[in-house]
């Protein structure tokens, strides 16, 4: 199944080049790692004002791609960090890796085409 809705996706790049777009994706590409680390340590960490300031960032750019799982996982990684709701923050960060891998892996076959 595809994280990514792509008549969305086209639509919300139909205004831009091809290069532009890979662009964008290999910026995306080159974050996505760094970022989930800084989810991960802000979670470890408990840092609650960090993970919600991270994960709305990290939240903002999955928004680009059209991938409503992912989008979903961080917007709930960020409300419960704002609560400072704890015991279920592993539970969703959890859910969200493998949603953002499948994003980062639909993303990297799209740069091959």
């Amino acid at each position: 199944m595809a994280t990514i809705n792509w008549d969305q996706f086209n639509e919300n790049f139909q205004y831009y080049d091809k290069e532009i777009i890979n662009e964008v994706i290999k910026d995306f590409l080159d974050e996505a790692q760094e970022r989930l680390i800084n989810l991960q340590k802000n979670i470890s960490g408990q840092d609650y004002e960090n993970l919600s300031f991270n994960a709305h960032s990290f939240k903002s750019v999955i928004g680009n791609f059209m991938a409503p799982e992912p989008y979903e996982l961080c917007r709930m990684l960020e409300e419960l960090a704002k609560q400072k709701s704890g015991e279920n923050i592993p539970a969703v960060f959890a859910q969200f890796k493998p949603s953002i891998r499948e994003l980062i892996a639909e993303l990297e076959e799209y740069l091959k085409k």
